[in-house]
């Protein structure tokens, strides 16, 4: 009777001890990052570049984009607005297709791809 008395007697001082660690351990658990890109145009020559740009990073190519969304952390958020003015030949944006095989490389890759329709 007398150790069942301090296992009770233990369980009952050391759970309300556990439970706050427990609940901090969870509280601080980081939440998967996000990312932001932009479409931005260089009017150097006779026709525009595109560059798609993510934080401080820039991307000539939608094969060098791919790659960088590729090393993301899995969980990670990219959204993009792109805005509704149109120059024309704009990577992804210029061909559905492209535009649903790139959600797809997200999507198996774990990222939250987030594309806001501009109206």
């Amino acid at each position: 009777m007398k150790i069942f008395k301090y296992v009770l007697w233990s369980f009952v001082f050391c759970l309300p001890a556990w439970l706050p660690a427990h609940a901090r351990e969870v509280e601080q658990q980081p939440s998967p990052p996000k990312y932001r890109m932009e479409l931005v145009y260089v009017f150097e020559g006779e026709t525009p570049e595109f560059i798609f740009v993510i934080g401080s990073a820039g991307f000539k190519s939608v094969a060098s984009l791919k790659k960088f969304v590729s090393g993301l952390p899995a969980g990670s958020t990219l959204e993009w607005s792109p805005g509704c003015v149109r120059m024309g030949a704009e990577p992804l944006l210029s061909s559905a297709e492209d535009m649903e095989e790139f959600k797809q490389f997200c999507a198996e890759h774990a990222i939250n791809f987030i594309l806001v329709p501009s109206g």
